[in-house]
């Protein structure tokens, strides 16, 4: 039986210390200016405009503080439920753990660090899938992966995920940290969770792909980035000046910026230009 779900919840993992971004700074990551507006607004405003009407974030460090933030967030009309982890130094499987209740067949999974545009989306609210089963947005244009050499690798093979991990000797898609995902997949986790006391995303993953049952929606050229560095901040923050704040969302425009934005002809300010000059990673888990 194939699901063409409606999805209105999302589950936003917002739990962890972010320090490889936020090192030493006040304001938690999800929380970090990108253009001016925190990370987690962009993307929570992303999920509004695609009809997600329910957020439930993950908390843990400084947790109090991103709550306040959101709730305070005049752009924001979604409902918003807050579960604490307690275990917030453990892997970010623990975290979605914690959610657990609020995780419905049909959910939207998102990291607070990934921006995308509503396109991904779409892509995964599309897709038909059996029941019981989950999909990523995966991109398989792995030479524009800003950080390649922290990104998440995924093997798929017709349509469905065969290995993920970061570091794999073959692959041929990079996970986006979109998911649409099931009670399925939170039984995995608990079953890893109390054997070994830790889990990661994608050890669920894994477990669920080993039966067939995690699918894989490419995400074509939309746009997306995690942003888990600086240079990663600064590259998003040229992006959103080329594409604006949707990423490129209008398809017209879209293509024609990012033929610009790859070849280089496109006219940036002085500053942005700046931060486009920070360099790729052309060569090729814990989540």
């Amino acid at each position: 039986m194939l699901n063409h779900l409606k999805l209105d919840r999302a589950i936003v993992l917002a739990a962890g210390t972010g320090s490889r971004l936020v090192s030493g700074e006040t304001l938690p990551k999800p929380l970090k200016p990108v253009a001016g507006v925190p990370l987690l607004v962009r993307i929570l405003r992303t999920l509004q405009s695609e009809g997600i009407r329910e957020a439930v974030v993950i908390l843990g460090h400084q947790g109090e503080l991103i709550r306040r933030a959101l709730l305070a967030e005049p752009s924001l009309s979604l409902s918003f439920t807050f579960v604490q982890n307690e275990q917030f130094l453990l892997r970010n499987g623990v975290s979605l753990l914690a959610a657990a209740p609020y995780v419905v067949e049909g959910s939207l999974l998102t990291m607070a660090d990934h921006l995308y545009s509503p396109e991904i989306v779409r892509c995964l609210r599309e897709m038909d899938l059996p029941e019981g089963a989950s999909a990523l947005a995966i991109d398989r244009d792995i030479a524009r992966c800003f950080d390649l050499d922290d990104a998440t690798k995924v093997q798929v093979e017709q349509g469905r995920i065969e290995q993920i991990a970061k570091e794999l000797p073959a692959y041929n898609a990079i996970d986006t940290g979109v998911f649409r995902i099931g009670p399925a997949l939170i039984a995995e986790l608990s079953r890893l969770y109390a054997a070994h006391g830790d889990c990661s995303l994608s050890d669920g993953v894994r477990a669920l792909a080993a039966r067939g049952m995690f699918h894989a929606c490419d995400v074509g050229d939309a746009q997306w980035i995690d942003v888990d560095t600086p240079a990663a901040l600064n590259r998003a923050e040229a992006m959103i000046q080329v594409f604006g704040d949707s990423l490129g969302d209008d398809l017209a425009a879209s293509l024609a910026n990012t033929s610009a934005f790859e070849s280089g002809t496109h006219v940036l300010p002085v500053s942005s230009r700046a931060r486009m000059s920070q360099p790729f990673h052309d060569h090729r888990e814990t989540a």
